[in-house]
């Protein structure tokens, strides 16, 4: 199996925690939480094939720190995964540094 092989299946594993998201609408953003509620990743709702924002410290740094990935490699990845596994096509990722703090929850509507 090559480097490249390995790294593809450590990437999915890792992303395959988070295949079970809810999606959840909330002023004007689509957000995918997980099960304490807390947002992983959003869209603006009425926006298709625009920036989808991913939470730095709990997806995009991964990338970053484990396997030292570029920004276009990490934006490749999540796309495929993001077709893969929610259907969600057209949309370009990129992370936001100061993505809603951990201990916020979205409420329920």
């Amino acid at each position: 199996m090559t480097k490249e092989e390995q790294k593809k299946i450590l990437t999915y594993k890792f992303l395959n925690r988070f295949n079970d998201l809810e999606t959840v609408i909330n002023d004007g953003k689509v957000y995918y939480v997980d099960k304490d509620r807390k947002p992983l990743f959003y869209y603006y709702q009425n926006e298709k094939n625009g920036p989808i924002w991913f939470n730095y410290e709990r997806i995009w740094s991964f990338f970053e720190e484990f396997f030292l990935m570029k920004y276009k490699e990490i934006q490749g990845i999540l796309m495929d995964w993001l077709e893969d596994t929610y259907n969600l096509r057209g949309f370009t990722p990129h992370f936001e540094s100061h993505f809603l703090p951990l201990s916020w929850k979205i409420p329920i509507i």
